[in-house]
């Protein structure tokens, strides 16, 4: 299945600002190319996920250094406040290239907006 890019939606724009928003010199570069990220499906089961392009030329400060494919992450909460899964920000050549969300099969469908669900107290990716 081939899908188009297109401009990020608005629950992805949230969930990537609220996931980068660790106010750390690494958080700030990959928030900056959030604007000039695009977006299409990443999965086949009805998830979430998304593969993120950046558009490489527009981002002024280039790639950004960083030793772990995993730029930042968060837990999921259901409505009553249960840990249902991760989100997980991934990025390669220091581009962001994926939201990956997982969320445990036996609840069902994630009720979305995911912005809303994430609980990004867990941080720290050197």
């Amino acid at each position: 299945m081939s899908e188009a890019w297109e401009p990020l939606s608005e629950d992805v724009h949230r969930t990537l600002q609220l996931l980068l928003a660790g106010g750390t010199e690494v958080d700030r570069a990959y928030q900056a190319q959030i604007p000039h990220v695009s977006m299409k499906p990443g999965c086949t089961c009805g998830c979430p996920t998304v593969d993120l392009r950046v558009d490489q030329e527009a981002v002024a400060a280039g790639p950004v250094v960083q030793r772990s494919p995993v730029v930042a992450d968060g837990s999921i909460q259901s409505a009553d406040g249960e840990y249902i899964g991760e989100a997980m920000i991934f990025a390669f050549g220091g581009y962001l290239t994926t939201l990956e969300v997982c969320v445990w099969d036996d609840l069902g469908v994630l009720e979305l907006p995911l912005w809303e669900r994430l609980n990004v107290q867990c941080r720290d990716h050197p």
